[in-house]
């Protein structure tokens, strides 16, 4: 599915999730400025809390502007929910699509340390049964992944593959950085350092290909993330991010001396 794919692309790069301060946080929302060409077009966020009952809970949401769903409306909401299990974490991701007349409404249930994967598909009324890569995540934890690029010094631990469970199918990725550079961003100069995915799937990037995604260096969030669409150019900006209702405070980037 085109959009699915197209979301894929803004945030195409990750490591394992967890552990940062920002994903210690009861809750955390950040909102991105979806522009085409230079034009707003649309809003994605993701969401993530704590529950009651202690499991992690993730959202990602994207939806066009209103002058452009007069024609060709557009709402995805894709949740996960990762609870802790005697066969380690289990991921249920929720995926409910509305793109014009396009609908999607499924169910991915992943245990990455078992390497077991069901899908269900509400509309065809269908279960799947597979196995999977051991260590695959799901497309919503992909996003949040990023954070961990960075270990506690601010010393970049990323590389190598990251297997991406999505769609009934499995995608694998090249993960790859360069040096940091400072950037203009709505929260001033700011030094990001840029990260590719190359993907390994003919089907993952086929329409909408990763460019560059910009992530933090003072605390680590994308900042930008371009993609080349059949379209044209189409970049996400962060715009907001908030911990536990409060706006993150941004300090300058330490000077890196590696």
């Amino acid at each position: 599915m085109n959009l699915i794919r197209f979301i894929c692309g803004l945030g195409c790069v990750a490591c394992l999730a967890g552990g940062s301060a920002a994903a210690a946080a009861g809750t955390e929302f950040m909102e991105y400025n979806i522009t085409w060409v230079g034009i707003s077009v649309g809003t994605m966020t993701l969401a993530g809390e704590t529950n009651e009952p202690g499991d992690r809970v993730r959202t990602l949401r994207l939806w066009n502007r209103p002058w452009i769903a007069l024609v060709y409306p557009v709402d995805t909401v894709i949740t996960c929910r990762i609870e802790a299990t005697e066969d380690g974490p289990r991921h249920t991701v929720h995926k409910k699509v509305q793109e014009h007349t396009f609908r999607q409404d499924d169910t991915l249930v992943l245990w990455p340390d078992l390497g077991r994967a069901v899908w269900s598909n509400a509309l065809r009324k269908t279960v799947r049964h597979t196995m999977v890569p051991k260590g695959s995540r799901d497309l919503v934890s992909f996003f949040f992944d990023l954070r961990e690029v960075f270990a506690a010094n601010g010393a970049m631990q990323i590389g190598g593959d990251y297997q991406l469970v999505m769609d009934g199918a499995i995608h694998g990725l090249e993960i790859t950085t360069a040096a940091a550079k400072t950037l203009r961003t709505p929260f001033g100069r700011m030094e990001a350092v840029p990260v590719e995915a190359r993907s390994k799937s003919p089907a993952l990037f086929s329409r909408n290909r990763p460019e560059s995604v910009w992530v933090a260096t003072a605390r680590p969030a994308v900042l930008f993330a371009d993609i080349v669409s059949r379209f044209g150019p189409v970049r996400a900006t962060l715009v907001k991010w908030e911990i536990d209702g409060q706006p993150v405070e941004w300090k300058a980037s330490e000077p890196r001396t590696d």
